[in-house]
């Protein structure tokens, strides 16, 4: 059997722990939301990848950081800030299987809004994709009945923004390398959520500091080595490691605490899986990175 030994090394080992990564950040989220609001969460998450990134950025120099487009970096942080929000508020009141699943429905929404965004067109198999993959989000969310929630509708709301923060950075990787983009994520998104705590500060013990602190150097990790793996490789074999941190997330919650989907969100995630794969193996995603050698 042969094996891409280039692949392997830019392809499969960073996807792969990328996801290992994000797994381990959602069950740090999980264990500090007992004690702390979501916004807050989201504040010690950004100043940690800040805190990281900045030794990295500031030796390059000023015209590094200087960028035409400041106004899109601050709306892309914006929209990072609402998709992090969201995802951790269901991490803490829905689950983390459901909350990790509901997240990874973005190529869904990047189907959709790719239409009126980017012109792009939809074909047949792309919307039977779309409605097979929505048909498991009401599995998910059980609409109708007693098991429907708001922080379910919550976690969703995290899959469309991250799905809003694609489709801009694509209009971005023209002219912002991967670097500068990251940078400017981690400022804005530090600068919004340090605005909300004048209102919804609450001091956190040693213990929350320490599994934020750890959140967030898993959490700049994870995207690192994604944004790396992309950048290496066409999207169609990297995206689908997107659904093994939904596998990893959901056997931590299982051994951690006891966390078993019912068969109906067994479904949906089956049907939800299924239909993002296939909007990928298409090549319909919107993806800023293309083909590239490593150098």
């Amino acid at each position: 059997m042969h094996i891409d030994k280039r692949y392997l090394i830019h392809g499969f080992l960073p996807a792969f722990f990328s996801a290992c990564c994000f797994a381990v950040m959602a069950t740090c989220i999980k264990v500090a939301s007992s004690e702390l609001p979501a916004p807050q969460l989201v504040f010690f998450r950004s100043v940690v990848g800040l805190l990281i990134i900045l030794p990295i950025v500031l030796p390059r120099g000023i015209e590094f950081i200087k960028t035409p487009i400041l106004h899109l970096h601050m709306f892309r942080g914006f929209i990072s800030l609402c998709a992090m929000t969201c995802f951790f508020y269901a991490i803490g009141n829905v689950g983390l299987s459901e909350a990790t699943l509901l997240n990874a429905t973005s190529p869904l929404f990047v189907g959709i809004l790719a239409i009126p965004a980017l012109q792009e067109k939809i074909c047949l198999r792309t919307a039977i994709a779309l409605i097979i993959g929505f048909i498991g989000v009401s599995f998910i969310l059980k609409p109708g009945t007693a098991f429907f929630t708001f922080a379910a509708l919550v976690g969703l709301c995290s899959g469309f923004f991250i799905a809003c923060a694609k489709i801009l950075v694509r209009y971005m990787a023209s002219t912002e390398p991967v670097l500068r983009t990251v940078f400017y994520f981690s400022v804005f998104s530090t600068l919004y959520s340090g605005i909300l705590m004048i209102w919804l500060w609450q001091t956190p013990n040693m213990h929350d500091i320490l599994v934020m602190a750890l959140a967030g150097f898993f959490a700049t990790g994870g995207q690192t080595l994604l944004t790396y793996a992309f950048t290496h490789n066409e999207a169609v074999s990297v995206a689908p490691f997107t659904y093994v941190t939904v596998i990893i997330a959901t056997l931590i919650a299982w051994l951690v605490w006891n966390e078993v989907p019912d068969i109906g969100s067994g479904v949906g995630a089956i049907l939800i899986i299924s239909a993002c794969l296939s909007l990928s193996l298409q090549g319909k995603l919107p993806n800023p990175w293309k083909l590239k050698k490593p150098r």
